[in-house]
């Protein structure tokens, strides 16, 4: 088994409009230098997103990055991770450590995973290790559908995603209660076995709520989910900040991908 431990010098840098200050150790196989630069640019704007959340002042994490697939999975195996099945990439909140499984599909393919999984960890910063798992995937997927430009980074919600959201509300597959307050386990046995039905409907809920919804109620809701000692539903949660209770806001999301 062939397994590359190089280091990279920790990289650092500070947020152009917040204190945080991240340090970020290279593993694996050597990274382009013109990928590296901008992986470093999008955690800039990862930083500059979840700030509004509030982070922790110095942010610490590893990214390991592999050429070939089965070197990642027998690296994730050595340090007792598991992994999705299918999946491109892995984030352990415990370890705090990205690792991304080959990079066969090609250099902006595997950017894309490493956006997600960088996502992840943020999302533990604010949320903790166990957050809904449709508002941790969905931020994720919304960031790996992120690409930089040279004045903005531009999100992308596609085409095939929003006809897959149209077809789930004509055949009444979509019930917002019941999959806002899903567990784990449930959620990812319909990701599974249901043409990606978890992550694009909680892709289109995260583009929802930052594109459509006001940033202060946004926030509001992050704030509700921090607060650990609640014991109400995600649907609840939502019927205390979204303007007119969750009816309007299951109204609203409707209306925005129909």
């Amino acid at each position: 088994m062939r397994i590359f431990l190089l280091f990279f010098p920790v990289f650092f840098f500070c947020g152009l409009l917040h204190a945080q200050t991240v340090k970020v150790e290279y593993g694996g196989d050597p990274l382009p230098e013109k990928d590296r630069k901008k992986i470093e640019q999008f955690l800039q704007h990862e930083v500059d997103f979840y700030s509004q959340f509030g982070l922790p002042d110095t942010l610490s994490l590893q990214l390991y990055v592999f050429e070939n697939r089965r070197e990642a999975i027998d690296y994730l195996e050595s340090i007792n991770v598991s992994l999705p099945i299918k999946a491109s990439g892995a984030y352990s909140p415990k370890l705090q450590k990205a690792v991304i499984l080959g990079r066969e599909n090609g250099r902006e393919r595997s950017l894309a995973i490493i956006y997600h999984e960088l996502s992840h960890h943020f999302v533990s910063q604010i949320l903790g290790k166990r957050p809904p798992s449709w508002l941790n995937e969905g931020l994720s997927e919304y960031f790996e559908h992120c690409t930089i430009h040279k004045k903005a980074v531009r999100h992308t919600f596609t085409e095939y995603e929003q006809g897959r959201v149209r077809t789930m509300y004509m055949l009444g597959e979509v019930n917002l209660p019941t999959f806002l307050n899903s567990s784990q386990g449930k959620f990812m046995k319909q990701q599974m076995t249901d043409e990606q039905y978890s992550y694009i409907l909680s892709h289109a809920l995260v583009t929802f709520w930052i594109e459509s919804v006001p940033r202060e109620i946004f926030k509001k809701f992050i704030s509700v989910l921090q607060n650990k000692n609640d014991p109400s539903t995600i649907s609840e949660q939502i019927n205390l900040v979204y303007p007119g209770g969750f009816q309007q806001f299951e109204k609203d999301f409707e209306a925005a991908y129909k």
